[in-house]
């Protein structure tokens, strides 16, 4: 079940979508978790999301989505409002924080 609802923000207009999302970690069984993404206006990032669990999600414009472990949700949503997504995330969350690709 997708939520959806628009959030005013000083630059731009967010949209704020809640989803369950399978997520299959290696050597666990799939699950379904809660995720809160928030779709934002980059030209390499889709949406950028957190789950109750401190770990970012993290769509790209190619359809894949990675998930970066023990990012709280306070950096998770500075990803989301900063003035380029895409440096945020390369800057202070790849290379910092263990990750893997979501499989379909």
């Amino acid at each position: 079940m997708v939520v959806g609802s628009q959030v005013k923000c000083q630059r731009k207009t967010m949209v704020t979508k809640h989803n369950n999302i399978p997520v299959r970690l290696p050597g666990k069984p799939p699950q379904d978790v809660f995720v809160n993404f928030r779709v934002v206006d980059s030209s390499n990032v889709m949406r950028v999301g957190w789950d109750v669990f401190g770990n970012m999600y993290v769509t790209y414009l190619t359809g894949n989505t990675y998930v970066y472990f023990g990012v709280s949700r306070q950096r998770a949503v500075a990803a989301a409002y900063a003035p380029s997504v895409g440096a945020f995330i390369n800057r202070r969350i790849k290379g910092r924080f263990p990750a893997t690709k979501l499989v379909a």
